[in-house]
């Protein structure tokens, strides 16, 4: 197969300069494209899944390298346009903003704008401002204060090395699971609902603390999935977890990902970990590496915004939503995207 040659050595001093700097994700993707083509070993198909785009916009993007260097491969060829009164020195204060999430109302970034100019600015305009600079209001994911981002993106790169480090025998094919519990109860959760405009909808709430548990399991590679409803968690529980995974795929060796929550063994070597089972502990305060924290938040879709009569009659649902997961291997899949998780699954 012939194979690509893409770029000069100065080409990729540029490009690796360039990704150190602060872009916008769409930049950053397309920098990152170059750089993994400059190695020919990646093929582009290989590239476009690691990244999450399709494998013509990678061509395409080579394609303009070729044609005209890194500026052509970074000029997307048409923009959102600029709203009357929105220059350059708004735009970029804007986009500061919004990177930085520093507004929770379009009126404290009107407030705001308007004690940095000098300036008056109506709300609707700052508003349109707002939307045409790409902005959306979204509730941000909490983050722990001891939380290391540096931990957390090293571990992404290195996951592939971490997996090959593991004592694996090699006498039988491996499965990787993500794991993770969910609690569910009888004390309602309220999440937000379509409604009229003007209208605040009001929904039942009983002070209930009856609690039940599931553990979870999802596989990236075929979509394969283990749920153990329990009626709490701990280390026995775990265990009979762990034998569950075993029972339901008894031809593999598995390799389980979970956080260092104080029932979780944190390696194979602890005396309840069973045979054959090998132990990958995520970092702290990272529940964002785990993709089943999707599945579960999916699951309380379902059971948010009701009051349930008992304990036992709510586990039945999650039940029922459960088997909508182990019936559908493609749906787990989708959890995990195109990123790191599937590529280093994929290449063990």
């Amino acid at each position: 197969m012939r194979r690509r040659r893409l770029g000069e050595p100065a080409d990729r001093q540029k490009v690796k300069a360039l990704l150190k700097e602060k872009n916008p994700g769409w930049q950053q993707t397309r920098l990152t494209a170059l750089k993994m083509g400059f190695n020919s070993e990646n093929s582009n198909a290989f590239i476009a899944e690691n990244l999450g785009v399709s494998e013509a916009s990678v061509k395409r993007w080579f394609s303009a390298f070729r044609a005209g260097g890194i500026e052509a491969a970074l000029d997307r060829k048409y923009g959102i346009g600029r709203p009357t009164g929105l220059n350059e020195e708004i735009e970029a204060y804007l986009m500061t903003g919004l990177e930085n999430a520093r507004w929770n109302t379009a009126v404290q970034a009107r407030d705001e704008l308007e004690a940095h100019f000098k300036r008056r600015f109506t709300y609707h305009r700052v508003w349109h401002w707002l939307k045409k600079c790409a902005g959306v209001l979204r509730v941000p994911r909490p983050v722990h204060e001891k939380r290391d981002s540096a931990k957390a993106e090293a571990f992404k790169r290195n996951f592939l090395g971490i997996l090959r480090q593991l004592p694996v025998t090699r006498k039988k094919p491996v499965k990787i699971w993500f794991a993770d519990e969910s609690r569910y109860g009888l004390l309602p959760n309220h999440r937000r609902v379509w409604t009229l405009k003007g209208l605040r909808p009001h929904k039942l709430w009983q002070s209930k603390y009856d609690w039940s548990y599931c553990y979870g399991a999802i596989d990236p590679v075929e979509g394969k999935t283990v749920f153990l409803q329990t009626p709490s968690v701990s280390m026995e529980w775990t265990q009979a977890f762990l034998e569950q995974i075993k029972a339901q795929y008894p031809d593999y060796e598995h390799i389980v990902v979970w956080d260092g929550a104080g029932f979780h063994p944190k390696d194979s070597s602890h005396e309840m970990i069973p045979e054959g089972i090998h132990i990958v502990t995520l970092p702290p305060y990272s529940p964002e590496l785990n993709p089943i924290e999707k599945l579960w938040d999916l699951i309380q879709d379902h059971t948010a915004n009701k009051l349930w009569p008992t304990i036992e009659r709510l586990d039945t649902v999650v039940g029922l939503h459960l088997k909508d997961w182990w019936e559908e291997p493609l749906k787990v899949i989708s959890l995990f995207g195109k990123g790191w998780i599937r590529a280093s699954a994929n290449a063990t």
